[in-house]
């Protein structure tokens, strides 16, 4: 075994060198993207933005900021475009389906399975959700 003398043989540059904060950072963001700034999405807003090649809605409850594959899973019709209702639910523009924002339940028929969430964070500013497969 093999023990550094204490005379500071091994040196640490906190300058150079990342923190476990830095490095757990790092790791979590790997698999998020950059999508909109935290502006372009006020308040019981939408938007619409598209992420290899997956169309996901961004809505934005009371300051919290949701992301779901923007597809009704009863015929694919656009959520974004869709009225929050209930405080937390998309209703689909074409034929009244419900979702959950926050988790992706389908709520009402005609929908009866779910659509897809993905995890968001905000950070300086921006929207980063994590990246649809």
């Amino acid at each position: 075994m093999f023990f550094a003398p204490p005379n500071g043989a091994h040196v640490h540059d906190e300058s150079t060198h990342p923190t476990i904060h830095d490095l757990f950072n790092n790791l979590s963001m790997n698999n998020y993207v950059k999508v909109a700034a935290l502006t372009e999405v006020p308040p019981g807003s939408s938007k619409l933005v598209e992420v290899n090649r997956v169309r996901v809605a961004l809505f934005n409850l009371d300051g919290a900021i949701y992301a779901i594959e923007d597809v009704c899973t009863h015929d694919g019709g656009p959520l974004v475009e869709g009225d929050i209702v209930n405080g937390c639910q998309v209703q689909c523009p074409r034929h009244g389906a419900r979702f959950d924002i926050r988790t992706g339940a389908a709520l009402s028929f005609p929908a009866f399975e779910p659509t897809n969430v993905y995890a968001v964070q905000v950070r300086d500013g921006d929207i980063w959700i994590e990246s649809p497969q």
